[in-house]
């Protein structure tokens, strides 16, 4: 009983982090970035792999390439995944 009463405490906190970046998205200025390979090992290999692949999943895209929120270009630049422009 009490293994599932922390796995629903566990997804109930998951889906609460995903759907507050995805709020706070929509107020943040975007960024035009292409997907690729490396771009794409690199952000998991920092943890923000997931975060990409939502960015992608629900923003607009073209192709391989799409917006993502500014606050996570700057992330992704902190990690050594986007080049300083």
């Amino acid at each position: 009983m009490r293994s599932i009463k922390l796995a629903v405490t566990a997804l109930a906190l998951a889906a609460a982090t995903l759907t507050v970046p995805a709020a706070a998205q929509a107020a943040e200025p975007e960024e035009n970035i292409t997907l690729d390979i490396s771009l794409l090992g690199c952000s998991l290999s920092a943890g923000l792999g997931g975060e990409l692949l939502t960015a992608f999943g629900t923003g607009s895209t073209s192709g391989s390439s799409g917006k993502i929120s500014s606050g996570l270009a700057t992330r992704l630049r902190l990690a050594g995944c986007l080049p300083w422009v």
